[in-house]
């Protein structure tokens, strides 16, 4: 025991240098750059980021900004909501396939792959909200392991703890719940008593009131900014954030789509490319097979197997198929049960166990570095930019110029912007709020930035014919990377 969790805090030690030595370079990141930047800004101001609104998050940011760390807020905060968890989630990986197997080879390589799996390397270096939810799955699934291995009630109650505590984060965490009702019907004689009952019931409301946190950093005058509900709501409004009804028209769009599926697929054979498909293959053929022995071994693999599946409706409903990262869920567990049962089948066979384990480990180890290369050869996209936008706004046709930007960069704007650093004055808008802003204004004077500013004049006229616009060109002091032009348009003659 004592040697396991020696090891467990080595392995939680080498993630956390790894992560931290291989962050993104900046702000934003390959997945979601604007997500990313917007997620940063909590590393130096209370802001309001898109539904659901991730109360643990912004309760996280507000840790980050008490401990003012000496390195970059947008650094602090990508550590703090992503390579953090996310080392949590690899030693989680560790400690249940020691569970499963007793073998401390087999657990090791579980760590190794699934921290080195590309979309999980990737997402734990930058400021995403899927590797906190990684880590409490993975918790919440090792806690009910040591449930049914001992049958102790508190390790089920420090579950739901955990699992209330994951509200916070994601409302999808919602989709675990079918697993902790299994194992709860298959041990009701143990669970189903007054007191476990009423601790469970009084956890979850506990978890659910985080979102009294969220509406109280709704009305604190220091919030200073919400993207897509004013400050402060009315309850429904706070509501309709929660539920996330800006995005209502994804909301099961995905289930006409084979792009769903097929983007899915995709993501977990390529983890680790030409490698992780067949063992996830593997993985389950050896599940299946061992039905007929069906030892504590296997029921706890059908446990890790239906944590995985569990989060597939929801990545086959929501149809945003373009953005891998809330596939997550579905790979680590696959990952970790795939390596567990292999461990499990070899049991019984002494040097075959060894032979793959260390075939599984040393693969691992390769894929980390060659992983570590290639995070630490990515670049800061946005280097440059501020440059490039001051010099946009200083030759602006008006004195107080409406600024129309895409939505990367005007998250990335956001950053500076509340730390104070972005040129001014100037009124920053992403497109579609700039295109609202234009139907207010009799005169409208700015900048487009970095997008085809005659196509957005095209807009401007044909919803306000009443307007005659014209494009203004700009220098830029460098190669035009984030191309800008100046527009004027006042009332036609």
């Amino acid at each position: 025991m004592r040697n396991r969790r020696l090891i467990a805090l080595g392995v939680l030690a080498f993630w956390l240098v790894y992560y931290g030595v291989c962050q993104f370079p900046g702000l934003g990141g390959a997945l979601n750059a604007g997500d990313s930047a917007k997620f940063q800004t909590l590393g130096h101001t209370s802001i309001l980021v898109h539904g659901p609104g991730y109360p643990l998050v912004l309760l996280i940011g507000t840790i980050v900004r008490a401990l003012s760390l000496p390195v970059e807020p947008w650094w602090a905060m990508t550590f703090a909501m992503a390579s953090l968890p996310g080392a949590i989630a690899n030693t989680m990986a560790f400690l249940i396939v020691t569970r499963l197997t007793r073998s401390r080879l087999f657990a090791l390589a579980a760590a190794m792959l699934l921290g080195s799996a590309g979309l999980m390397a990737v997402q734990a270096t930058e400021a995403e909200v899927y590797p906190l939810a990684l880590c409490f799955i993975l918790s919440v699934t090792y806690l009910l392991l040591c449930f049914v291995d001992t049958k102790d009630p508190r390790w089920f109650i420090a579950a739901v703890a955990v699992y209330a505590l994951s509200f916070g984060n994601h409302l999808m965490m919602m989709m675990l719940a079918p697993v902790g009702l299994w194992v709860m019907i298959a041990h009701h004689r143990l669970l189903v008593r007054g007191r476990v009952i009423a601790a469970m019931v009084g956890l979850l409301l506990l978890g659910a009131c985080q979102y009294l946190y969220l509406y109280w950093v709704t009305h604190q005058p220091s919030t200073a900014y919400s993207e897509y509900m004013p400050l402060p709501p009315t309850v429904g409004e706070l509501i309709d954030y929660i539920r996330g009804t800006y995005f209502g028209d994804l909301y099961g769009s995905g289930l006409s789509s084979p792009q769903t599926r097929e983007v899915l697929l995709d993501t977990l054979s390529h983890a680790h490319p030409h490698v992780s498909g067949p063992l996830m293959l593997a993985g389950l053929g050896i599940f299946v097979l061992g039905w007929r022995r069906r030892d504590s071994g296997w029921s706890g693999l059908a446990l890790v197997f239906g944590v995985a599946f569990a989060f597939v409706p929801f990545m086959l409903w929501y149809g945003a198929y373009d953005i891998r990262a809330f596939h997550l869920p579905v790979l680590g567990p696959l990952v970790v049960a795939s390596v567990a049962a292999i461990g499990w089948r070899l049991a019984p066979m002494p040097r075959a166990h060894v032979v793959v384990g260390l075939l599984l480990l040393a693969f691992a180890v390769i894929r980390t570095g060659v992983v570590a290369t290639e995070l630490r050869g990515r670049e800061a996209p946005f280097d440059g930019m501020m440059t490039a936008l001051e010099a946009a706004v200083a030759q602006s046709p008006v004195e107080n110029p409406l600024v129309s930007m895409t939505y990367y960069e005007r998250m990335v704007t956001l950053y500076y912007e509340l730390l104070s650093h972005a040129p001014a004055p100037a009124e920053y808008r992403v497109t579609w709020r700039t295109q609202e802003e234009v139907e207010r204004r009799e005169v409208v004077g700015g900048i487009v930035f970095p997008t085809d500013g005659g196509q957005f004049l095209r807009w401007v006229e044909h919803r306000r014919p009443d307007l005659s616009c014209a494009t203004i060109p700009l220098e830029q002091p460098t190669a035009p990377t984030w191309p800008a032009e100046g527009f004027l348009c006042r009332p036609s003659e």
